[in-house]
């Protein structure tokens, strides 16, 4: 009776079907390039201690002293690559209400780092906005996102830079809980407020691509290391694992 008020019991997919098959295509080009096995079995790194037994003091030294880490994480050589600096500073918006910061001027997109294509005296030259050097998450993920475009560019897998693609790398190589949870970020004071936006997918984009990431390593549904995800990220993975759980006829077919 009055069966047609009750919810169905399909989960839906958090983020469009376009928008998923993308991702999954992605992600098995991803396997294909860097070895299924070694990402199957490969270490995550979290924001412990145990995964970087180091002192953080907001410094440069910070970026000179994660680069071997993360660059061994991802199979790099960091005696390759050259380290540099630059200040973006942040724009003040009045909004009526206080004052509103925001880390990206109106149509532009906010550059928490660059890479240079080529090699420049044997190297290739990353360059690290100076507000990344306040968060050391912050910053290990903007080091794996540009230590990514030297796996795709540098290493010739493609021959046009995307951005999108460059996002899941640090995914595949264990590092994803430091770019997912960069990827937006918000801050109030007394009379500010205002968000940092870092890397190039949604949210909930985030969320899928590290379920999917989950799924494939055979971890359940809740591996440790999800624990280390920021609420938001942790509730668009939760959701992906759930919708991935119930239809896993449809998941990395290509």
């Amino acid at each position: 009776m009055f069966r047609f008020f009750r919810k169905s019991g399909a989960v839906k997919c958090p983020i469009p079907e376009e928008n998923r098959l993308w991702v999954e295509e992605a992600f098995v080009w991803l396997l294909a390039e860097f070895g299924a096995e070694k990402i199957r079995s490969r270490k995550v790194l979290r924001p412990v201690p145990e995964d970087f037994p180091m002192q953080f003091d907001q410094s440069e030294k910070d970026a000179y002293a994660l680069l071997p880490v993360i660059a061994a994480q991802m199979e790099t050589e960091p005696g390759g690559i050259s380290l540099g600096f630059y200040d973006q500073t942040l724009v003040e918006f009045p909004t009526g209400n206080g004052r509103m910061f925001s880390q990206q001027t109106p149509g532009e997109q906010y550059s928490a780092g660059t890479f240079q294509a080529g090699k420049k005296n044997g190297k290739y030259l990353i360059s690290i906005e100076a507000a990344q050097l306040k968060s050391a998450e912050n910053l290990v993920a903007t080091l794996a996102h540009e230590i990514a475009h030297i796996k795709l560019l540098g290493e010739d897998r493609i021959k046009e830079n995307d951005e999108h693609l460059t996002d899941l790398v640090p995914v595949i190589f264990g590092l994803g809980i430091f770019n997912a949870n960069s990827s937006f970020n918000f801050y109030a004071g007394h009379d500010s407020w205002g968000y940092s936006k870092q890397g190039y997918l949604s949210q909930q984009e985030w969320g899928y691509a590290l379920a999917l990431f989950a799924y494939f390593r055979n971890e359940g549904e809740k591996p440790e290391w999800a624990d280390y995800l920021v609420p938001n990220i942790r509730s668009d993975f939760r959701k992906a694992m759930a919708y991935i759980s119930g239809n896993k006829d449809k998941i990395l077919l290509k």
